[in-house]
Formats: C-alpha cells, structure tokens, sequence
C-alpha cells in the first residue's frame, strides 16, 4: 500500500480532472455577459473602421467562439497560449506566461508559447525591448509556437477568470498553488538554459553578495501594497550586515533602484552600494544571482525570486496579501525553506536566516576550490557593473 507521501505525489503528478458541468444560470449569465461585451467591442471596432483608425483584436469575441464550441463538443479547447498584457512590465508578463503553462500542465492542455511583443517601462526601442526579455527569461524553450491562427488556442491573460467555466479552478487554488511550486525548476532551467554558465548555475565568488531591490519610479509612500520605505529596508539591511560582520563573512550590500542618490543617502551611509537607474535586464539578472535578496513589492523582484537560488527576505502579504494581485491566487506561494518572512518595520527571525546563512557559506565553501584567484574574481564583477550616474 502506497505512503502518505508517495500519495500525494501521485496526486500531483496526475492531471486535474475537471468539475462538474456548472450549474445554466452560471452558464447563461457568462454567455450573456460575454456577448454583450463582444457586441459592444464589435461595434467600437467599426466604428474606428468608419473613421479611418487601426481596429483591435477582439479577444472576447475569440474566446466566447471557443467557450460555446468546447461547451457543445465541437472543438474542446485542447491548447493554451499567453500573449501577456501589453500594459504590465515584464516580471507580471514572465509570471503570467508560467502560470499558463501551469494551467496547461495541470489540466493535460498543450501550451502553446506566443513570445512578447510589447512590455511596459521601455529602455529600448519596443521590438529590441521585447526580444531582450523573451530571450532573457526564455519561457518558450522547449515549447511550441503559437501559429498566426489562434482560433483553437485560449489566451490565457485574457481570460484566466473565465477559464472556470471550462475547467472549474476557481476553488482549486491550493492545488494550483502546489502544482505551480513543483514546476519552479522547470522555469530555472529554461532561464539558465541559454546563459553562458557551466551547470545551468551562475558562477561562484569569494563573497556573499546582498541584492536590495527597492521599487520606486512608479510608486510613492501613498501605495503602501507597493511602497517599502527607507527606513524600513535600511533596518532589514542593518540586520543582516550584522550577522555576517558577527561570521566575519566577506559580503558587498548592492542596491537596485530608480532615482537619485541623494534618495538613498541613510542606505548609502550604511555601507551600501547604490546602482540605480541601472539596464533592468543586467538588475534582473543581478538579483537572481545574489547569494541574499530583499526583495520589493512587485512581480520584478517575485520573478527573481522564484528563479534564485539565493535566501529571500520578504514581506509575506507580497506573495499572499489581497492587495497583491487579488486575481492569480494560486500563485501566491508559501514560504519556501530559503525565504525568511520579515515584519512590517523590516525586522526577521535572525535564526531563521542564520540557518539558511549557513548553507549559503558551505555551499561557496566547497565550491572555493573551483574558483579562480581572488583578482581574477574580482575583475569578473566589475566587468559586470554597471555604476549608477
């Protein structure tokens, strides 16, 4: 007779099967909803057709087709795709694009990858911008294309919510949730599978390396679900310098951020290096690689975690709170066993974090013997900052 465990595996590792066919008036109410947003985008295309302006995509319209063909048997929906949201950044477009091959993998749906077009916060021209994302977290290796037709492929991004009616996940969450934490090496391997590095793994150093993100630019102290402030991560930060001066560690403390330096002058006092208004490709990178992140409030430092390998210190209502995209519940994640929780005021479980501090200097303590001479190391750094102007 199988274990506990060994049934809970098999749990996971089965498709989820669908719910029961809803109830009509469930049924009916989205069908009527849906066709009157579909007319009414209908319209608002012909009407820019009589004008002479560029008509959109009606995705509602799509999926509506698709919805009442896989309700009436014709043609069920057997594939998924995500075209991301044109008006989110491109940790929230990476995090929804897992989270459709997520939705795939546990209803046994094919996903099929539409790489991004267009993401918000432009450093570079939209195309360039896009590719250099696409190409940075790599979502799509291993996967299909999503071909110029789309008529048997749901958009996900679009249509998540709606997505219950074919297969009832709304009050899944928790499964989704544990299913989406088992497919996290998957992702790393697919954003390591084309960077320059021996093992699908950044390169090691001498020192323990602490990434601070802080977000600025599009928040203020008035969005306190996105807001972290000054004094808040400089308590957080003053911890954990703490700790490492007591192991007499070699660390360097980096912060990432927007602004002036001015801004951060408290942090800067501390002993912090301040890389701000840095390329947000090179900053993603940096704090995936760190052996420590903090992490801010939002999808850029969410994905970063996910991928890292490193100890995460975050605040818990980031992953879970309902002022947090209230929307993708299930991919509010528990605490894995290298994330420390912080509190409010920045404060944590030190020995929490000295636990997982530990595994980080044994680990850089076996791999030393790999390494190249100090200098050398050190020129490799330096040749990867970019300094804050």
């Amino acid at each position: 007779m199988p274990t506990n465990q060994e049934s809970e595996s098999q749990n996971l590792n089965s498709v989820l099967v669908p719910r029961s066919v809803k109830p009509p008036f469930v049924v009916l109410r989205f069908l009527l909803a849906a066709a009157g947003i579909s007319a009414w985008r209908s319209l608002k295309n012909a009407i820019k057709v009589l004008i002479g302006r560029k008509t959109s995509f009606n995705e509602n319209s799509l999926f509506l087709r698709q919805y009442v063909l896989h309700l009436t048997g014709l043609r069920p929906i057997r594939k998924i795709t995500c075209t991301g949201l044109p008006s989110e950044g491109a940790g929230s477009q990476a995090l929804m694009v897992m989270n459709a091959i997520n939705f795939a993998r546990s209803f046994g749906l094919a996903y099929v990858h539409t790489p991004f077009t267009q993401i918000q916060h432009a450093e570079r021209p939209m195309q360039e911008w896009a590719t250099a994302w696409e190409s940075l977290f790599n979502l799509g290796a291993g996967e299909a294309l999503c071909g110029v037709d789309r008529r048997g492929a749901v958009n996900f991004s679009y249509n998540f919510t709606d997505l219950d009616l074919c297969f009832g996940w709304r009050c899944r969450g928790d499964e989704l949730a544990d299913r989406f934490k088992a497919i996290i090496p998957e992702f790393r391997h697919k954003y390591y599978l084309n960077k320059v590095y021996l093992n699908n793994a950044p390169p090691a150093t001498h020192e323990v390396t602490v990434a601070v993100h802080v977000r600025r630019g599009d928040v203020s102290p008035v969005d306190p679900g996105y807001f972290t402030s000054n004094e808040t991560i400089l308590r957080t930060v003053t911890a954990v310098r703490s700790i490492l001066d007591a192991r007499k560690t070699n660390y360097r403390i980096r912060l990432y951020s927007q602004g002036k330096s001015a801004d951060f002058e408290d942090l800067s006092q501390a002993g912090v290096e301040l890389f701000l208004d840095a390329d947000a490709l090179w900053t993603m990178q940096e704090l995936i690689e760190a052996d420590i992140l903090i992490m801010a409030k939002g999808c850029f430092s969410y994905y970063a975690a996910l991928i890292s390998d490193g100890i995460k210190i975050f605040e818990p209502e980031t992953l879970s709170g309902d002022d947090f995209l209230p929307s993708w519940k299930w991919r509010s994640l528990s605490p894995t066993e290298s994330s420390v929780p912080c509190r409010a005021d920045g404060s944590f479980d030190h020995a929490l974090f000295e636990r997982q501090l530990l595994l980080v200097i044994q680990a850089k303590a076996n791999a030393a013997v790999k390494l190249p001479p100090a200098d050398s190391d050190q020129k490799s750094i330096n040749e990867r900052t970019v300094p804050y102007s």
